[in-house]
């Protein structure tokens, strides 16, 4: 399954537009921001994984962090839609459980916006910024349906 589930780069019909994720790929050591129901901020260490998936057209990730609750990795697809220019996106993890649906594009200043909602319907922003060959930002928000958005997680990343 794993043999057929990997790509070993971008669809080269859409290679270019691949990359806006596509320059995630590899291994990434993260510092993990998160608030935690009870209002504090706490942070942990973890690792962030990105590679090509289903012929090139997909970028798929998994994150792990387990020092929050002793969680179980989650991850996301990033199909790029050839049709629209958009990327349809999807991020589970089983263990919480916690679903988000999301449509991500380039945010115009070097970085990546995708905004949808969660398994409970509330709205979701999520954002990779200051994102060079060897490091990003990425912020998480959260809003009622219509409340302002509010950052409820935030990790750093540095390329191993």
């Amino acid at each position: 399954m794993l043999e057929l589930l990997s790509a070993d780069g971008p669809d080269p019909d859409h290679a270019e537009a691949m990359m806006l994720y596509g320059r995630l790929v590899g291994t990434w050591n993260i510092s993990n921001r998160y608030l935690f129901g009870d209002g504090k901020w706490r942070t942990a260490a973890g690792e962030w994984r990105f590679g090509w998936a289903l012929g090139g057209r997909v970028v798929q990730d998994v994150l792990f962090c387990p020092d929050f609750h002793g969680r179980f990795p989650g991850t996301t697809l990033r199909m790029y839609d050839v049709t629209t220019g958009l990327w349809q996106i999807t991020w589970i993890s089983p263990k919480l459980p916690s679903q988000f649906s999301q449509v991500g594009r380039s945010d115009g200043a070097g970085g990546m916006i995708q905004e949808g909602t969660d398994s409970e319907g509330r709205r979701s922003r999520w954002t990779f910024t200051e994102v060079t060959s060897d490091s990003f930002r990425w912020q998480g928000f959260s809003a009622a349906p219509d409340g302002e958005f509010e950052l409820f997680q935030e990790m750093r990343a540095t390329r191993r």
